[in-house]
């Protein structure tokens, strides 16, 4: 399994409903997406916005991290985005146990 994240910054003053609203217009895009199990958006409320992603394996994350995708996340933010990409090797998921 392999984790990403993405981080990128974001125009001053912008909000969590903002950045929320800029997130699900580009979520229909991931849905389905092969090899990625989860997305998760991320802000901080004070200027960096990004994603962390769990993929199934490496080559499926490195499909999306391309310079198009670099260049693309450059003009739309003003400022190119930082990519760390880790191996996983122990997950632990709450979700799935009971409660």
């Amino acid at each position: 399994m392999i984790a990403a994240l993405v981080l990128f910054p974001v125009p001053t003053g912008t909000t969590m409903e903002q950045i929320k609203e800029a997130y699900e217009l580009s979520a229909p895009r991931f849905t389905g997406m092969p090899g990625l199990l989860s997305k998760h958006y991320l802000f901080d409320g004070a200027g960096q916005g990004g994603a962390f992603y769990v993929w199934s394996s490496r080559p499926d994350a490195e499909a999306l991290y391309t310079d198009e995708w670099r260049q693309s996340l450059t003009q739309r933010y003003g400022a190119p985005p930082t990519l760390s990409i880790y191996e996983v090797p122990v997950a632990i998921d709450n979700a799935a146990a009971p409660q």
